[in-house]
C-alpha cells in the first residue's frame, strides 16, 4: 500500500513537471512567465535554474517509480524549498498586495504537496 502511494505522488509530480520543465526548456513563448500566470518576470538564468530543479525532481520521480522508497529524499526536498517559497515568497506577496497577486496555479500545488507529502515521508522512513 505504501510503495502504491509514494508511487501515485511519483506520478503527479511527472503529470505536473513534464509539461512544464518542456516548456522551460525549450524557451518558446515566455515558458517561465506562463508556469507563474506572468506574475513572476522571466529572465534567462532563473528560468534555466527553475527548470534545472524541476527537471531533477522530474528525473528522481521517474526512477522513483521503480524504486519508491529509495527516493523519499526528492519528496523531502520539494516539501523544503517549496515551504520556503510558501512562506518567504508567496507570504508576504499576499499580504502586501492580496491573493490576486500570487501565481494560483503554483501556490496551490505547493500547498497541495507541503501538505501531503510529509504523510507518506513519515510512512516511508517507519516503515525501514
Amino acid at each position: 500500500m505504501l510503495d502504491a502511494l509514494l508511487r501515485a505522488a511519483y506520478g503527479l509530480n511527472i503529470v505536473i513537471l513534464l509539461p512544464v520543465v518542456g516548456w522551460m526548456l525549450a524557451g518558446a513563448n515566455g515558458p517561465m512567465v506562463q508556469a507563474f500566470e506572468h506574475k513572476v518576470a522571466d529572465s534567462p538564468g532563473l528560468r534555466i535554474l527553475v527548470a534545472s530543479l524541476w527537471a531533477a525532481i522530474l528525473l528522481c520521480s521517474l526512477l522513483g517509480l521503480a524504486q519508491p522508497r529509495a527516493f523519499v529524499g526528492v519528496m523531502l526536498l520539494q516539501v523544503i524549498y517549496k515551504s520556503l517559497y510558501l512562506l518567504l515568497f508567496i507570504g508576504p506577496l499576499v499580504r502586501e498586495r492580496g491573493w490576486n497577486a500570487a501565481p494560483m496555479g503554483v501556490t496551490v500545488t505547493f500547498i497541495i504537496i507541503v501538505a501531503l507529502w510529509p504523510g507518506l515521508i513519515w510512512a516511508a522512513w517507519a516503515a525501514r
